[in-house]
């Protein structure tokens, strides 16, 4: 399939995912960076530059109504106390790069201060270098002069703007690594599901994920694994369903074959009997396999009565057989009726055929907001080791496969799918007595 978007996205969740994170996480550290900027350093650097430009200035105004023999000693204090040099307009400079904006702000200020534009120049200050201002004073006759202010290239040496590089450049390492490592950790349990998936369609049955991270992941795992393992008992009765459906037509099938070779020779009519029978042994393993697929399909939920419906079920089924409701508390169900009967109808026949035709029983009761219907009968019951194998497809307690005594082998293999498949629950238990009961538990909402 064709994916329509922007063409240098990468195609992978974990790509897309860390991408996402790491362009987010830089935005909000420019963001940071620039408000830090504009609120903090930017008025520091305003205040700081306005302190020194008023030194620069009364340093330089000192300097020059202090008589010439009081100017070296002068300087040397301003040299010693403030790290300043004033000295007359005789030293040459030169022009530099302002990559900083402190020089910008200092030159503002002198500017402010003195009425005049003022520019910084480079020159040698001590035995390194420096920058220095030429600054207009007044003289002691009233005259305008210009002397030079100069200060050490180390006043300076703090970077702001490198600073901010720095830490934007290893934030960003930081959060592509940090990105990346939390994108893997969340799309690694999805990329595990995704091969897992890609294994059951191709029919095989995924390796179970590790349950644990987050707790969606966790659930997620939980379920896919639960998934797998109802896929492959899917797959399992299909291939026992589609095997027994064989086996069940072609007995009956080899019979009428014989009957009719023997019916070319001396017609009779048990044989005709006999081959009628069969025809309907047929068309009854047919017809519970119709009702699987029919069941299956029901997909709208509708709200009813459950005792008419327990009524109506028990005056359809088992004609000859005495059954007896016993009415719970009043309820009204919100769920699949035609499952629900299907569940019922198939469980009573089945209690029909081994209760020896005696009295059974029907009840409910609601317990939690959920229904459980009980369906007890008088059989022989069966051994504790047999109840949930006899949920399988074709298998029978009677290892004979008649018809008579064990049926189609499907009713109660039908009833476990169809509840399944509702998030319905379904088991057998001993009966008080001698017996068994079967148990259906729903919720009254679905």
């Amino acid at each position: 399939m064709k994916q329509f978007g922007w063409p240098l996205l990468p195609h992978s969740l974990f790509g897309r995912t860390a991408l996402v994170i790491a362009a987010v996480s830089i935005a909000f550290q420019l963001f940071t960076l620039a408000v830090i900027f504009h609120f903090a350093l930017v008025p520091l650097g305003r205040h700081a530059t306005d302190d020194l430009a008023a030194l620069m200035l009364s340093s330089a105004s000192a300097w020059q109504r202090a008589g010439i023999e009081n100017r070296v000693v002068l300087s040397d204090r301003l040299f010693a106390e403030h790290e300043l040099q004033v000295r007359a307009d005789t030293l040459l400079t030169e022009s530099f790069s302002r990559y900083l904006p402190y020089f910008h702000f200092l030159e503002d200020a002198l500017s402010a201060r003195t009425g005049q534009t003022i520019r910084l120049g480079r020159g040698t200050f001590g035995d390194g270098s420096g920058y220095w201002a030429r600054i207009p004073v007044v003289a002691w006759d009233g005259t305008r002069v210009w002397v030079q202010v100069g200060f050490s290239q180390d006043r300076v040496a703090v970077q702001p703007s490198a600073a901010l590089l720095i830490i934007l450049l290893v934030g960003a390492l930081v959060i592509f690594l940090t990105s990346g490592w939390l994108a893997r950790w969340l799309i690694g349990p999805l990329a595990q599901l995704a091969k897992a998936t890609q294994r059951i369609g191709k029919g095989q049955r995924p390796v179970p994920l590790a349950e644990s991270g987050p707790t969606e992941l966790a659930t997620l795992a939980h379920e896919f694994n639960r998934m797998g393992v109802e896929v492959e008992t899917l797959l399992n009765n299909r291939t026992t369903l589609l095997a027994g459906i064989s086996h069940d037509l072609r007995s009956p099938l080899t019979r009428i074959q014989l009957a009719l070779g023997m019916l070319d020779d001396k017609p009779d009519v048990d044989l005709l009997a006999r081959i009628t029978r069969d025809v309907n042994h047929m068309n009854q393993l047919i017809a519970r396999c119709l009702e699987v697929g029919r069941d299956f399909a029901e997909r709208e939920s509708s709200r009813f009565n459950l005792c008419d419906l327990l009524a109506e079920i028990a005056r359809e089924q088992a004609p000859g057989i005495e059954i007896r409701g016993r009415k719970g508390p009043d309820c009204q169900l919100h769920a699949k009726p035609l499952a629900l009967r299907r569940i019922l109808s198939n469980l009573i026949d089945n209690a029909a055929r081994y209760g020896d035709r005696q009295l059974i029983d029907i009840e409910y009761d609601v317990i939690d907001r959920k229904v459980e219907i009980r369906i007890l009968d008088h059989g022989p019951g069966i051994p504790e080791h047999q109840r949930e194998a006899v949920f399988q497809p074709f298998h029978r307690l009677d290892p004979s496969r008649s018809s008579r005594t064990g049926g189609s082998g499907l009713g109660l293999a039908i009833v476990r799918q169809i509840a399944q498949a509702n998030d319905w629950k379904v088991w057998l238990s001993p009966r008080d007595g001698g017996g068994t009961v079967a148990h259906v538990r729903l919720p009254l909402e679905e």
